[in-house]
């Protein structure tokens, strides 16, 4: 009798098994993306994306897609921020889903064209919140959200308006 439950319920166990390796491996996922970011390596970080990954930030309007549209995003974020930093606050592993909070910052030094001068040279630390959605390996999905109003508060617009 004892034999039979086993028996019957081996592929429920294995398959319990299985899923949750699959998931162990989302964190390895995102401190790869996370190594990537903090060396500038925007080879390394456009690798980690599907190519019809989706990544969402109120810092643009819509969404970028796969490896091109993250390798204009972060070519673009490393030029204005040579310094520019991650440090991961927190993660939570939901699945094929992680939470991840972080703080980034560094030195506007090279303000993109239409920048008001007033922000050139401006330090700025600001805490986000990214929620990746992880398959095979690869993000597919990206939504990041920040203090908007504390970094315009770092980069002197309140002092302008």
């Amino acid at each position: 009798m004892i034999k039979s439950r086993l028996v019957k319920s081996l592929p429920v166990i294995l398959l319990l098994i299985a899923g949750s390796k699959a998931y162990s491996q989302l964190p390895a996922v995102i401190t790869e993306h996370f190594n990537a970011l903090s060396k500038h390596d925007v080879k390394a970080i456009a690798a980690g994306y599907a190519d019809s990954a989706k990544v969402y930030s109120p810092n643009w309007e819509g969404a970028k897609t796969g490896p091109p549209g993250v390798t204009e995003v972060y070519t673009r974020y490393f030029s204005s921020t040579p310094d520019l930093f991650y440090n991961i606050t927190h993660i939570i592993n939901a699945g094929e889903n992680i939470v991840v909070e972080y703080t980034s910052g560094g030195t506007l030094s090279n303000p993109e064209s239409g920048t008001p001068d007033y922000m050139k040279g401006k330090r700025y630390t600001v805490n986000y919140c990214a929620i990746f959605t992880i398959k095979n390996r690869k993000i597919t999905r990206e939504s990041d959200y920040f203090d908007q109003v504390a970094f315009l508060r770092q980069v002197g617009f309140f002092d302008q308006h």
